[in-house]
Formats: C-alpha cells, sequence, structure tokens
C-alpha cells in the first residue's frame, strides 16, 4: 500500500516499548446513568484488564483492495465501541474566525452548504486554535439505548444492530437523524464558546454488506459539516464502531462479542477509514475537519483485542489514510484502549519522527484519551475536593504525559469526560446551589488540566436524550454558565499547576 511501511522497521520500536512500564488497567463501557447518589454500576461496568505492553509487532496482511466480508464471526456478525489554562475570549457567534462563511454555494452533493476550493494545508493547519475546546454528538448517528430511549421505545432493541433489525427501524432513524441536532445546536455551541464537535459515527454508514445496519448516516455527517463550517466549528470525525465490534460494547454498534481482530475485519476497517478519508481528508474540507479518529475504546486484553496486534494495526491504518488524505495537516487519532500514555509513546515517536516540522506536512498521529471521574467504584466516595484534586493532578500522572515530559511526538486530545460526577448530598439534575457550585469548579478543574497537558477536550455529550443533568453540555450551559462563555472562569487558578 502506498505510504505503508515495512514491518521490519518496528524491530527497535517493539524492544523500545516493551521496555514500558503500563500498569494494569480498568477498561469502562458507558452505561446508563442514575441520580448522583446511584452506584457505579449503574454508569459503567470495570473489566480489569492485565498488564498492557506491546512486545512484538505481528505482521498483518491488509490489502486496500479488500471489500469482502467475513461470514464467520459469532454473534452473527458478518463485518464487524497547576495555574488556571489560558483563556481566550472568543466573539460570541465567531469563536474561531477561520471558518469559511460567506462563499457562495456551489451545489455540492448532499450538503446546503459551500466547500472553500482555495484553502490550503498549510493556511489551515497554521490557524487551528491554541486549543479545541469541544463536545461530542453523542447517540445521533451511532445509537445509545442509555441516552436516547424515546427512539428504543416499543422495541427490544438494544443497540444499533438489533435496533436497525426492527420493523420501522429506517424511518425511525431517519426522524432522529433530522430532528436530533439541527444547526441551532451549531449556533448554540459556537455562542457558547465551543470550537469543536467530534462526531460518532459507524463503519456501517460505509458499507453494511452481510449485516442487518441501516446507511444513511453519512448524509447527516455531511449536512452536520457544512453547519460547523457556517458556525466556525472544528470536526473531527470518530470511527465510533469497528467491524466485529471492538470493544463489546453497545457504543459500537454490536453488544457481545469483541471481534474485531477476528477474520477479515481489520482489513475492513482499514477500506472504511481509506473511504472517509478520501472524502474528508480532501483539500476543500480543510477548513473544517480537523481529524479523523480511527477506533475509538478498543478493549485490551484477555478475551479481547492484543495490544501488539492494535498497535501495528494503528500504524498501517495511520499510513493507510495519510497516504489517501490530501490534507496533510489532519489528526490522524486512536484511542489508547486504556492502557495510558506511556504503553503509547513509542508508537507516537515512532509514526511522527518522519514528518517534516512544518505546518504543511504535519499528517500528526496523535493519542484520544477518556477520562471520566464517574465510572470507577472508588470515584463514588471522593469528596468533591478529592474530584478537583483528581482532575488537578492529571497532567503529573500517567494519565495525561507527565508536564516535564514534551507531547512534541504524540499530541493528546480528551476526547471524552463528564461533568457528571457524584456530589455528596445531592442529586444529577436538580440544579440546587451545591450542585451547582461543584459542577462548575469540577468543569473549570478538568478543563484546566486537558488544557495545561493537552491539545483539547471534548466533553460528553452534547445532548442525553430529555435528561437535564450534567451529563448533557446543554444542560450545563443553560443551568451552570448561565449565560457565560465557556472559556470564562469562576474559580481562575482552580488549579495549582504553572
Amino acid at each position: 500500500m502506498s505510504g505503508m511501511h515495512s514491518f521490519a522497521a518496528w524491530t527497535a520500536f517493539a524492544l523500545l516499548a516493551s521496555t514500558i512500564d503500563a500498569r494494569p488497567q480498568v477498561h469502562r463501557h458507558r452505561r446508563p446513568h442514575g441520580q448522583g447518589t446511584a452506584s457505579a454500576d449503574d454508569l459503567y461496568t470495570a473489566v480489569a484488564t492485565p498488564t498492557a505492553t506491546a512486545t512484538n509487532f505481528p505482521s498483518l496482511s491488509i490489502q486496500p483492495s479488500h471489500h469482502s466480508l467475513s461470514s464467520t464471526a459469532p454473534y452473527g456478525f458478518t463485518a464487524s465501541g497547576f495555574a488556571a489554562a489560558p483563556t481566550v475570549t472568543h466573539s460570541r457567534g465567531q469563536p474561531y474566525a477561520n471558518a469559511s462563511s460567506t462563499a457562495s454555494p456551489i451545489g455540492q452533493p448532499n450538503s446546503p452548504y459551500p466547500l472553500n476550493d482555495t484553502n490550503s494545508a498549510s493556511a489551515t493547519s497554521s490557524k487551528y486554535p491554541a486549543k479545541f475546546r469541544g463536545v461530542n454528538l453523542g447517540s445521533w448517528l451511532v445509537l445509545e439505548s442509555w441516552m436516547t430511549p424515546d427512539v428504543f421505545q416499543g422495541t427490544d432493541a438494544v443497540n444499533q444492530w438489533t435496533f436497525d433489525s426492527t420493523d420501522g427501524a429506517e424511518a425511525r432513524l431517519q426522524q432522529h437523524w433530522s430532528t436530533y441536532i439541527t444547526e441551532g445546536d451549531f449556533q448554540n455551541m459556537s455562542s457558547w464558546g465551543i470550537n469543536a464537535v467530534r462526531i460518532p459515527i459507524g463503519y456501517w454508514a460505509y458499507n453494511n454488506s452481510g449485516t442487518p445496519y441501516i446507511t444513511g448516516a453519512d448524509a447527516y455527517l455531511e449536512t452536520a459539516i457544512g453547519w460547523a463550517r457556517q458556525h466556525g466549528i472544528w470536526v473531527m470525525i470518530d470511527c465510533h464502531g469497528s467491524p466485529g465490534s471492538q470493544n463489546g460494547a453497545e457504543h459500537s454498534g454490536h453488544a457481545g462479542a469483541v471481534s474485531w481482530q477476528s477474520d477479515d475485519n481489520l482489513q475492513l476497517s482499514i477500506v472504511v477509514l481509506q473511504t472517509i478519508a478520501a472524502k474528508y481528508g480532501a483539500m476543500q474540507y480543510a477548513d473544517v475537519v480537523m481529524g479523523i479518529e480511527l477506533v475509538n475504546e478498543p478493549k485490551i486484553g484477555s478475551g479481547a483485542n492484543s495490544l501488539a496486534t492494535t498497535q501495528a494495526w494503528a500504524a498501517q491504518a495511520y499510513h493507510a489514510v495519510r497516504a489517501t488524505a490530501e490534507n496533510k495537516a489532519l489528526y490522524i487519532l486512536h484511542h489508547d484502549g486504556f492502557t495510558g500514555v506511556q504503553s503509547w509513546a513509542a508508537v507516537g515517536t515512532e509514526l511522527n519522527s518522519d514528518s517534516a516540522p512544518s505546518d504543511e506536512d504535519q499528517g500528526t498521529f496523535a493519542l484520544d484519551l477518556h477520562l471520566y471521574q464517574n465510572q470507577d467504584p472508588a470515584d463514588k466516595s471522593l469528596s468533591l475536593d478529592q474530584h478537583i484534586a483528581k482532575a488537578c493532578a492529571y497532567p503529573t500522572t500517567d494519565l495525561l504525559l507527565p508536564s516535564n515530559t514534551s507531547t512534541a511526538t504524540l499530541p493528546l486530545f480528551v476526547g471524552e469526560f463528564s461533568a457528571q460526577i457524584s456530589i455528596p448530598n445531592t442529586t444529577d439534575g436538580i440544579w440546587t446551589p451545591d450542585l451547582l457550585e461543584g459542577t462548575r469548579k469540577v468543569f473549570e478543574a478538568q478543563i484546566d488540566a486537558f488544557e495545561h497537558s493537552s491539545q483539547g477536550w471534548f466533553v460528553w455529550s452534547l445532548k442525553q436524550g430529555g435528561d437535564t443533568g450534567a451529563w448533557s453540555l446543554e444542560a450545563i450551559m443553560e443551568n451552570v454558565y448561565a449565560g457565560e462563555a465557556i472559556t470564562e472562569r469562576k474559580y481562575p487558578g482552580i488549579c495549582p499547576f504553572g
């Protein structure tokens, strides 16, 4: 494949990776949340995984022209989840000035908004915001029943796979896709100071052969990108569900077995990513699409995915996407699989070492981290001050690269986190003074830490069905910020780092 390295070149890398100390990690699966006093099991299941240390990089035979699907995968799959950071105040309604919002429409298929054919990679990458301040559009193009239970009402479906198998599913999906996220949401986000969105989409939007999955989500992604351009917001396209299910969780599209590294699913993943890169890596999207995420939350450990195979695949997928995308300033992201930054440090060094140090040829491999404070049982017993201290300590732990270590060879993004935590004597969604103050403090501490030690952050999620609690950025902005921009600090210097 054009641009792909031979795995013989990974020998030194593998030796380096094998020396990295990686502690046992916890893999987290999003589950329905309850009130602030609910048990941890109401949120996620936590599955301990063994020490995740790469020891070798097996050679993977991946052909760019491979389109056939496996017919032997289980569960019905045939192709198958400190000092305050500097504050930049954006003008309301236009948080980032680089968006092309005044050009004349040029009749781009499936898009009501124009594409800017005059942008260059250098013009775009040099104008990325100093920090991406973003939000996920969760349960829109990849359904999660706990977030949008109304969509599942009257069915026995528990995930996208089973929902798409029900009678009338396509009409329900079209209704959901066309109403859950609208241009008004982008107007709101812009006014809040949000300058980026992470949009989860499933592989089946591009290839649903041999599956019950319904296509059509890519047209709504295209529309959302147009809205983002109009309102000065960058877009990260996140392949949230991969063939075979990368984690066996609902948010991969199919709960059950983890079959991502079985049969031809890794090959199919790359083909789908190349399809995405060929379109959204074109220069006509360079003013709005800032990154493509290769895989979301691959489960690492016994009975799941091998870390060594995952990292070998990451290298091949990176080179395939980079070779396909015309825009070389794209960030190409991969989730760490909850194994920690250090277990991926050598990957970042190897993949980014041959990139020219210029905006025109950034081509950066970046790591996506998901840092929640409401998933581990130990978090349930934390006091408000302890939640804040944990957030402020992120840059000094292996959850984020230690602050005395350069991140130049491995840019970090916090692609998911939440302001929904267990604050004693409060109930999520009942906005008492204690909950308002506690949520604001914890949220500011987290984003200060993320802006201190990463390229930016994306809170989960913009909406959570009809919920008014802290899982919803809409609810946070309405109740906690109450008209203030996301860049404003009520508690400046809450984290004692400098």
